[in-house]
């Protein structure tokens, strides 16, 4: 069959969720396609449909980006006839979008071995609507199918295909850095994260956290070195140091022979170690990721569930300053709390003792059914549905009790990294966190954002091919902003 997997945006990151399901897709015979909605627009995706005659239409869907992805489905279906599958962590977490018209199934969880085999029954007029994790919609009857255990060896997938996303979205081929996975999942219990409902619904299906062997990670690297522009490695496991220090030791000994490029990982402040630190150092580690969050240890501890301290965060810190490794922090504002921009300010402040590479915000937004959208609510923080907001980066959907509290708390945001970077402006913090000039202070969030990306933490390989695509992305968002 011809599969077409629709996404809304790239955001110049590599979907490796779709990626990895086209090469099992393609290694049972089917012909795939990946359309970028955004830089199409509707009237080339018709074309597309039109040439390509799609079977199955997936849509890989986060929370926010359904909204527009099920209006592009109920277009596509005024004039052609597919099957439209929607999946992602919206469909995982809520299957009832397949009321919505035009929906014809759901796919829940893991995809890798369920998609292809709803795939296979939907071509052989099998009985597809009885597919594990499936939700399907036939006639006038919906079926609800349970959940199969997680991929107990990742192993045993095959390597994401690269050439589908980049064929889509050419400006990912330039990038030099490009994305992995070693690993999948995350054992704790943030409240404001989507993991926790995800290790509930798994429950009693085997081991959330899964890794691959170092040989597996280190030989796709090693393969998308020889193929595509790639200077920096990025490892986008939720937390990469999850695994145990024997597969460390193998993993770095293989990647400084074979790879010996600069790489990037996630990590959580209560898992560094000197040690662990060194170790990969050696091997090519040359930036981390790490959630500070929140600088207040009641809020971090009692609200967020961080199970997390500020001495853990700041002795972390050290560590990685000490040899040389750039750290960027990723942290929330706009918390349902009471004088929650106070709250905001003690983060700012943890962040100028840290002195990161990049201080890196978001305004807290309460996901559907998450603990912290329950709690916002129960506190009066939250009235009715929160709107399906694409980003987290543009305001806040809580009801602070201040005057003026959203607006000082949503242009802190904005400005967060730059306090952070300019110690000297935080004597003026108050008086331009009041100012009505938020269009203003998004376009610096975002440019802002981009330099750290692009100069600092994963430098262009070819600027003169790469800054085009950053320069119409920054002018995107600050549009849609």
């Amino acid at each position: 069959m011809n599969i077409l997997f629709c996404i809304k945006e790239t955001a110049m990151h590599e979907r490796l969720g779709v990626m990895q399901l086209s090469s099992i897709l393609k290694s049972n015979g089917h012909n795939v396609k990946i359309a970028v909605l955004g830089r199409l627009g509707l009237t080339r995706l018709k074309q597309l449909v039109q040439r390509f005659k799609p079977s199955v239409i997936g849509y890989s869907a986060m929370t926010g980006e359904h909204v527009s992805l099920l209006s592009i489905n109920r277009e596509l279906k005024k004039e052609f006839v597919f099957t439209a599958v929607f999946g992602g962590p919206h469909g995982t977490f809520f299957p009832n979008i397949i009321k919505e018209y035009g929906c014809d199934a759901v796919c829940r969880g893991e995809g890798d071995i369920v998609f292809p085999e709803f795939c296979r029954r939907l071509e052989h007029d099998k009985e597809y609507w009885d597919t594990p994790n499936f939700v399907v919609k036939r006639g006038d009857k919906v079926y609800e199918n349970p959940l199969i255990p997680l991929v107990a060896d990742l192993d045993e997938l095959p390597f994401p295909d690269r050439d589908i996303i980049y064929e889509a979205d050419p400006s990912l081929l330039i990038e030099g850095h490009k994305m992995f996975f070693s690993g999948r999942g995350c054992p704790y219990k943030c409240s404001y994260c989507f993991n926790v409902k995800y290790n509930d619904l798994y429950k009693g299906k085997g081991s959330v956290v899964r890794y691959r062997s170092p040989e597996k990670v280190v030989e796709e690297i090693a393969l998308v070195k020889s193929r595509y522009p790639l200077s920096v490695v990025w490892i986008d496991d939720d937390i990469f140091l999850l695994k145990p220090r024997e597969w460390f030791d193998r993993f770095c000994s293989l990647y400084k022979r074979e790879v010996g490029l600069p790489f990037s990982c996630n990590v959580r402040a209560n898992l560094v170690t000197e040690e662990s630190v060194k170790l990969l150092k050696d091997a090519g580690l040359d930036s981390v990721w790490m959630g500070v969050e929140c600088g207040d240890d009641g809020v971090s501890n009692n609200i967020l569930q961080r199970e997390l301290s500020t001495s853990q965060i700041l002795t972390a810190s050290e560590i990685f300053k000490a040899h040389k490794v750039k750290l960027s922090t990723q942290n929330l504002v706009g918390i349902p709390v009471p004088n929650s921009y106070k709250v905001d300010l003690k983060t700012l402040d943890l962040n100028i003792a840290i002195k990161p590479t990049f201080a890196w915000s978001s305004i807290l937004y309460p996901y559907p059914d998450t603990d912290i959208e329950r709690y916002a609510k129960k506190t009066g923080y939250l009235s009715g549905q929160p709107p399906a907001l694409e980003t987290n980066k543009r305001y806040s959907l809580f009801d602070f009790s201040q005057t003026g509290e959203k607006r000082k708390i949503e242009n802190l945001h904005k400005l967060f990294g730059l306090f952070v970077e300019f110690p000297v402006l935080n004597r003026s913090r108050h008086y331009l966190c009041r100012l009505p000039l938020g269009t203003l202070y998004t376009a610096l969030f975002y440019l802002w954002y981009g330099y750290n990306m692009k100069i600092r933490i994963f430098p262009f390989k070819s600027i003169h091919k790469e800054i085009g695509s950053y320069i119409r992305l920054w002018w995107k968002y600050v549009r849609k902003s």
